[in-house]
């Protein structure tokens, strides 16, 4: 192989392995962000599901948008409030189902310093406890005030959906 040949095969594997670093995930409001110059103090992502294997999605969708965000804002805070049916299935009974996306979600909370928080209040509609939700969980007395907590502490607030292109692959 010529020294040409060769320079445009390292080009060519070099454009590869940078297509698969770029973004699984697009958020309308996290590209609004990133656009501006006008850093925020953090971002509060809300899930409120009904899909039974909400995390699948949403675990490797919120690291996704969190090292967009860290890209181009090195210091922001990233909080998570689950306030939908999607919060029970944080609870340590429920996790054996979703592994990887649990793995995901410990990471984040665990190494990556990122708030995840459940709503009490309705945990207690169901009769669950807080010490029923694993450990990197807290538990909230309410979703929507913690919400309003982080907007008040200048968070800007983006709610999370299921991508349309989704399908399940754990």
């Amino acid at each position: 192989m010529g020294i040409s040949h060769m320079i445009k095969f390292k080009a060519l594997i070099l454009l590869l392995l940078s297509s698969t670093l770029m973004a699984n995930y697009s958020n309308p409001y996290v590209n609004q962000l990133l656009e501006s110059d006008n850093e925020p103090e953090g971002v509060v992502f809300e899930l409120i599901e009904s899909d039974k294997k909400t995390w699948k999605w949403a675990a490797p969708m919120i690291k996704d948008l969190k090292i967009q965000l860290k890209e181009k804002y090195p210091n922001i805070e990233i909080a998570v409030v689950s306030h939908g049916r999607e919060q029970f299935q944080l609870l340590k009974s429920r996790v054996k189902s979703q592994q990887k996306a649990i793995a995901i979600l410990e990471g984040l909370v665990q190494q990556e310093n990122i708030d995840l928080h459940v709503c009490g209040t309705h945990s207690s509609w169901f009769g669950i406890n807080p010490d029923g939700y694993i450990d990197i969980v807290d538990v909230a007395v309410s979703g929507p005030a913690k919400i309003n907590d982080y907007i008040n502490l200048g968070y800007q607030p983006i709610q999370l959906h299921k991508p349309n292109n989704y399908s399940p692959s754990e």
